[in-house]
């Protein structure tokens, strides 16, 4: 014989197992998909961030390093109080990774390293918590500036603003190779390789060491330091003083 269960009874009953059922999400939930993924492959529900600089092509300062931006993504669940980390990828204009960093919380990072004069590169970035991924941003590209080598047929001033940048200290070699606006050994030691490749001489001293002063291509075998320039005192800032004639009197002029 069959007990009779009121309708009330049967309400109350599916009322508490929905009750039991409910769990209230203590993380951001993986997107939908196969394994929880993404149709990207992304495991975190965050919208991709938004690449600020440089994008569209813009050309770089400094071939020595390089500084990306971008915008928060979007939070797409409630409630999320963890930092993001932000994973920074630096490709070369073939799409190549050759390099990646991360950041915690940080949306910019410093990409170190030389790159290619009259070279382009490509980047972009995601976030993650702990091991979900959000989606990657779009791919931005940047291009990296080249200068024309001056021949022993221009004129000082078409040297100076290769190595200085017009007006002196705002472009040209020094900000190419991010040296700085103060001349020190240092600096002309970094900037060696591209005076030499120029035909440039650097005088230096018994050690060595460059003594900040240059002679320019003559155009004569008979006649290596005509076109002499000195470069102002070490710690100072950068100038370009044109001497005309003079003699090697350091060590070596190299």
């Amino acid at each position: 014989m069959f007990s009779k269960i009121t309708t009330a009874a049967v309400f109350a009953v599916a009322l508490g197992l929905a009750a039991c059922s409910v769990q209230a999400p203590l993380s951001p939930a993986a997107p939908s998909g196969a394994g929880g993924r993404g149709a990207d492959g992304s495991t975190l529900k965050v919208g991709a961030p938004t690449p600020v600089s440089p994008i569209n092509n813009a050309q770089i300062q400094s071939t020595q390093t390089v500084t990306l931006t971008v915008q928060q993504p979007q939070v797409t669940f409630a409630g999320q109080q963890q930092p993001f980390v932000y994973e920074w990828e630096l490709q070369d204009d073939a799409g190549s990774v050759i390099n990646q960093t991360t950041t915690q919380n940080v949306t910019s990072a410093v990409f170190p390293g030389v790159f290619t004069a009259g070279g382009a590169y490509r980047w972009r970035s995601r976030v993650s918590i702990g091991n979900a991924i959000g989606p990657y941003s779009s791919v931005a590209r940047f291009t990296v500036p080249n200068l024309r080598t001056p021949t022993a047929a221009d004129s000082d001033n078409v040297w100076r603003d290769w190595f200085g940048g017009t007006p002196f200290g705002s472009g040209g070699l020094l900000v190419l190779r991010g040296v700085g606006s103060t001349m020190t050994v240092q600096a002309l030691i970094a900037l060696d390789p591209d005076l030499k490749a120029a035909g440039v001489l650097q005088e230096t001293n018994s050690a060595q060491q460059p003594r900040g002063r240059l002679y320019l291509p003559t155009g004569s075998s008979s006649n290596l330091y005509g076109r002499t320039v000195d470069l102002g005192n070490f710690g100072g800032p950068w100038q370009w003083l044109s001497r005309g004639f003079s003699t090697c009197e350091g060590g070596s002029c190299r």
